[in-house]
């Protein structure tokens, strides 16, 4: 793969530095440079004076608000709507936009914009940095990709300002509604025009629903929805019921909306019924509003970051379900986060196979799961199990006037790039906001292509099989 992009890059003689890196570099030390050049050229744009309108804050914070935008968290220490001028929210936008994408996403649309055909190489280079898993047509995927975000992100954006526009005007409206729309399709989380997010809104179907509607699309993945349109066009071409079409889903789009679709209903359900007595919350709300709250807190869980109540308020038990509802998050090709929906549907799979003994497999649809399918299933599992118990254990130290569980909901928040808080993330200490980006940085690009960054691989030189060990477990 490196000599792969190297070659890809030598071809263009007006990038040498990007030729350089990719000679010394594996696709993954390339993927982290990407993002942390990002960070750092959006961290000294919103520290410019001009980005501000309020008193400037200090580096460590506009830093702070560049990594949480660029790893779509929404994470802040500083109100967006009140510190940053128009210049620094369009810079926020940027730096959503892109680390929504990925920065190599980009890169790789850029280099074909002007080319009739791509190379195997470079077929290659933008099948590993979008996540891709075959070669097939990939020029068509590309442009699909910026189609489908170009017709979420606008759809979003005019919906919204049927409402903004009349609240701020038309100017303020169209930009907020602009801003909110490609947030809320990247997962980010962020707002321009509100202190306690989208909480004014929490009675508006509108709002609400458009909101759920680009966080759900953008968290499901573009593969995903590549296959649901082809599963329509097929409808309307053919005089076939769509039930006899179901079948022709890949195993991955087909676990991955059945798992969207659980843990939408489960989340919602919970947040009503343990809520429902919260006076911070639901007690005092319609029936209406009660649902429309519920089902919104429970989509934003998926990565998103924002909120109709204040979080700080619910009650303990929902803020420890909520933890579990957030390291799941999304899909993988997407833009949310977590260890994501199918990891934690092979792990279900497989629990649930070894307990039963049913199959001498683990089985989804019929088809067996692979074993290295497995092995990385539990490999990520275990990465963010021990970075939230290290993470929390530092930040205990950090921060000894916060309670045990708002740290580790703040821990969970970061590493699943959701950015939802109960209300600490701006009393942070410096050593507090340090470990905070860590995590969102470890969450956006995942320990695993972190891991494999600083791994060199190492060839399997024989083929030697042990003898088991004896061991005694449970």
């Amino acid at each position: 793969m490196k000599q792969n992009i190297t070659s890809i890059l030598s071809m263009n003689r007006r990038s040498p530095l990007l030729e350089r890196l990719a000679k010394s570099n594996s696709p993954e030390k390339l993927l982290l440079i990407s993002f942390l050049f990002i960070i750092f050229t959006g961290s000294v744009l919103l520290s410019l004076p001009f980005s501000n309108i309020a008193s400037p804050v200090g580096y460590l914070d506009n830093l702070f608000v560049a990594v949480s935008a660029v790893c779509v968290t929404g994470l802040s220490t500083v109100t967006v709507a009140s510190q940053y001028s128009i210049f620094g929210k369009c810079v926020l936008i940027l730096l959503m936009e892109v680390g929504g994408l990925g920065p190599m996403t980009i890169i790789a649309i850029i280099m074909q914009r002007n080319k009739k055909r791509m190379a195997t190489v470079e077929k290659k280079l933008f099948a590993a940095a979008s996540g891709k898993s075959n070669l097939y047509d990939v020029p068509s995927y590309i442009r699909k990709i910026m189609l489908y975000t170009l017709i979420f992100e606008t759809a979003g954006f005019l919906l919204l300002s049927l409402r903004l526009c009349g609240i701020y005007g038309l100017t303020e409206g169209l930009f907020n509604s602009f801003f909110l729309s490609i947030s809320a399709f990247t997962n980010a989380g962020f707002d321009c025009f509100a202190t306690d997010s989208l909480a004014a809104f929490s009675a508006d179907p509108l709002i609400n629903l458009t909101v759920m509607g680009l966080i759900i699309t953008g968290g499901l993945g573009f593969v995903v929805w590549f296959e649901l349109y082809d599963l329509l066009a097929s409808r309307f071409k053919q005089n076939d019921g769509i039930r006899k079409k179901h079948r022709y889903l890949s195993e991955h789009a087909s676990i991955v909306l059945q798992t969207t679709v659980i843990l939408l209903v489960t989340g919602a359900l919970l947040f009503a019924v343990l809520e429902s007595g919260s006076r911070g919350t639901l007690r005092n709300m319609e029936g209406p509003e009660r649902v429309l709250v519920s089902l919104f807190q429970s989509v934003t869980l998926r990565t998103a970051g924002f909120s109709t109540v204040v979080i700080g308020q619910c009650t303990r038990p929902m803020l420890l379900i909520m933890c579990f509802y957030m390291l799941i998050g999304g899909s993988p090709g997407g833009t949310a986060g977590g260890i994501k929906t199918t990891t934690a549907a092979v792990l279900f799979k497989t629990a649930v196979n070894s307990l039963n003994q049913k199959h001498q497999d683990a089985l989804i649809r019929h088809r067996k799961i692979s074993s290295a399918v497995m092995k990385q299933a539990f490999m990520i599992a275990t990465l963010y199990a021990a970075i939230i118990f290290g993470m929390t254990l530092i930040l205990t130290v950090t921060e000894p006037s916060a309670t045990l569980l708002s740290l580790l909901f703040e821990v969970f928040s970061a590493i699943a790039t959701v950015g939802i808080t109960t209300g600490i993330t701006p009393i942070l200490s410096v050593g507090g906001k340090i470990v905070i980006m860590l995590l969102m940085f470890i969450g956006r690009l995942g320990p695993l292509s972190l891991y494999t960054a600083f791994h060199k691989e190492q060839k399997i030189r024989n083929h030697v099989e042990y003898p088991d060990a004896n061991i005694i477990i449970g």
